[in-house]
């Protein structure tokens, strides 16, 4: 991640955003890396896909967008 992120504040990026569902896991890797939640759009997984996502054995509903500055 840290090449990501160099790459980009070396183009002039000031920030990167990213979606995700809402898994503690996934979400405390990202929040180790310096992302913090921003927003969330709930029912995303549940209104967009025809049938259930799961992640470690937890259904997915709301979609996380996680931001870090660069």
């Amino acid at each position: 991640m840290e090449f990501v992120f160099d790459k980009y504040k070396k183009e002039g990026f000031k920030n990167i955003i990213l979606g995700t569902g809402e898994n503690e896991t996934t979400l405390e890797f990202y929040k180790n890396k310096g992302f913090v939640e921003i927003y969330r759009i709930e029912n995303f997984f549940i209104d967009n896909y025809p049938n259930p996502i799961f992640e470690n054995n937890k259904q997915l509903i709301d979609m996380i967008y996680l931001k870090k500055e660069l």
